[in-house]
């Protein structure tokens, strides 16, 4: 762990399901049904800003889903290429983020990554 990079972070993608016809187990994001693509990897996780709110419009609706950028140092970045979108970034807290946007640049990995509801 490092001032830079304070978080630890596991990228895995989740495995697709077979949409078969009839009754079918849950087919959502289960850490069960993910394979580890990176695991261990220093990190910084960064507020980006407010998603759009709910289209319900409901008086408990949160305001709206927060985007964050992720940042991995190019020493354990893994290769360009390999975070996709759709993979699945655990912290070291246990909260989850959806890859939304990856890229990298001559720094390693800076993607952006939307938080999941759980």
């Amino acid at each position: 762990m490092s001032f830079i990079y304070p978080r630890r972070v596991t990228i895995s993608r989740p495995v697709s399901v077979d949409p078969s016809v009839g009754a079918q187990p849950y087919g959502g994001l289960s850490p069960s049904s993910e394979t580890v693509i990176a695991r261990n990897l220093p990190a910084s996780i960064q507020f980006d800003r407010l998603g759009k709110p709910p289209l319900a419009g409901l008086p408990a609706d949160a305001e709206g889903r927060g985007t964050w950028k992720l940042f991995i140092p190019l020493a354990k970045s893994p290769k360009p290429g390999m975070i996709q979108k759709r993979d699945v970034v655990t912290d070291d807290t246990g909260q989850r983020y959806a890859v939304i946007n990856p890229y990298w640049n001559s720094l390693g990995f800076a993607g952006r990554i939307e938080e999941l509801q759980t």
